[in-house]
C-alpha cells in the first residue's frame, strides 16, 4: 500500500506540473483542463478509496459529494448572482466547489501527502473559472469553502445521513419537513 500511496503523490505531482504549463495557453485549454478537473480530483479520490479497500470511505466520499452538489446548486439559485460575463448563477463556484470536495476528502481520510496536491489542483480549477469570466474570486473561495466545510462533516465530525431523519409532515392546508440529525 505505500507504493500505492507514493506512486499516486507523485503522480498527482506531475499532473500538477502538466497542468500549471497550460495555466499560460490560451483560454480555452485552460477552460478545458478546468473542466476536467472537477471531474478528474473526486474521480482519482475514488480510485484511490477503491485501491484502498475503503468501503466506508468510499461512502464517505459519495455523501459529501452529494451534500457538495446539492448545497451549491440551491445556493445558486437562492443567490442568483450575476457572473462577470453577465449570465446567471455565479454563487458558489460549482466546478470549484466539486475538485475542492475530492479534494478534502483525500485529505481528511488520507492526510496531507494526498490532499495537498488535490488542493493545488482545485487551485488551477478556479483559476480557469475566473481567468475565463465564469466567475469572481468571491464564488470560487465560497465553493471551496463550502465543500470542505461539508466534507469535514461527514469525514471528522461523524455528520452523516445514517444519522439524520427526514419526515413529512401535513396539517390541514400546509405541508412541512421535520428534521433531526443525531450526531
Amino acid at each position: 500500500m505505500k507504493m500505492v500511496g507514493k506512486s499516486l503523490v507523485s503522480g498527482l505531482l506531475l499532473s500538477f506540473l502538466c497542468v500549471s504549463s497550460a495555466v499560460h495557453a490560451k483560454s480555452e485549454t485552460l477552460e478545458q483542463t478546468g473542466d476536467f478537473l472537477q471531474w478528474g480530483i473526486p474521480t482519482g479520490a475514488a480510485f484511490i478509496s477503491a485501491a484502498k479497500l475503503d468501503g466506508e470511505g468510499f461512502g464517505q466520499l459519495m455523501e459529501g459529494a452529494f451534500w457538495t452538489s446539492f448545497s451549491t446548486h440551491m445556493l445558486k439559485i437562492t443567490i442568483n448572482a450575476e457572473r462577470p460575463n453577465g449570465r446567471d448563477y455565479s454563487f458558489p463556484s460549482g466546478h470549484t466547489s466539486a475538485a475542492a470536495q475530492g479534494a478534502a476528502y483525500l485529505q481528511f481520510r488520507y492526510g496531507w501527502q494526498y490532499g495537498l496536491p488535490a488542493y493545488m489542483l482545485t487551485g488551477v480549477v478556479g483559476y480557469s473559472r475566473v481567468e475565463n469570466k465564469y466567475h469572481y474570486w468571491r464564488d470560487v473561495a465560497a465553493g471551496a469553502a463550502l465543500a470542505t466545510g461539508i466534507q469535514y462533516a461527514i469525514s471528522e465530525a461523524g455528520w452523516s445521513v445514517t444519522n439524520l431523519a427526514l419526515v413529512p409532515t401535513f396539517d390541514g392546508d400546509s405541508v412541512g419537513l421535520f428534521a433531526s440529525l443525531k450526531y
